[in-house]
């Protein structure tokens, strides 16, 4: 009976997923479905359709000037942010491979004057000045490493969004997961999401959105 109703519950979703993504207006350009057919070809991740569309939508809300992307990949978010938004946004990014794909990408879409790629480890580089919105979309494992380096580039009543905090599902059934550098790394996402629900100078809420996507607002 459970299975059954698991199996209705799962065929609802799907149907209201689909509804949605017909009903929603869409905000992609034709350079932006090539980097996403880019992202599919490579197997570089990229955010869901539904994290980005959020992403834009706070951006919009607070009529927000300045973002920091912590993680560029080949560019898709901090393009996607600028493209739909009048922002600015400082990404950072470790890989070369990714970092040079990310430029090109970022001149193609004409963009180059107001997005700043960084090359580097976000845990070494310094970035300096106040952002309205701070993306956390990196090494999984590090996450609460990010988190404490640049909460202090946080405007007061801004917000750190970070993205992939249930791990394809992972993180909310633990001991499915055999794989013991996976387990590792579920386990630490997971101990970065109780720390963030925690931390008193932010109120903090995690959405079911995408692969599982947290809201954090400055006090």
């Amino acid at each position: 009976m459970i299975t059954i109703m698991i199996t209705i519950v799962t065929m609802i979703m799907k149907s209201m997923n689909n509804y949605l993504k017909n009903l929603n207006k869409e905000i992609e350009s034709a350079i932006v479905q090539e980097i996403k057919k880019q992202a599919e070809i490579l197997k570089t991740p990229i955010i869901s359709t539904e994290g980005i569309n959020l992403l834009i939508q706070l951006i919009r809300i607070g009529n927000y000037g300045k973002v920091l992307e912590i993680g560029s990949a080949i560019g898709y978010s901090a393009i996607m942010m600028a493209l739909n938004t009048r922002c600015r946004v400082t990404t950072i990014e470790k890989n070369e491979d990714s970092f040079n794909l990310a430029k090109q990408n970022i001149a193609r879409a004409n963009l180059a004057g107001r997005i700043d790629l960084i090359l580097g480890d976000a845990l070494e580089v310094e970035v300096k000045g106040l952002y309205d919105l701070i993306f956390i979309d990196a090494a999984k494992a590090q996450y609460l490493k990010f988190f404490d380096r640049y909460k202090n580039n946080l405007k007061s009543g801004g917000i750190i969004v970070c993205d992939n905090l249930l791990f394809h599902g992972m993180v909310g059934n633990q001991e499915s997961v055999e794989q013991k550098r996976i387990k590792s790394l579920v386990k630490k996402i997971d101990d970065f999401n109780h720390a963030l629900i925690d931390f008193v100078d932010f109120d903090t809420y995690i959405y079911e959105i995408g692969d599982g996507m947290s809201i954090s607002i400055k006090k």
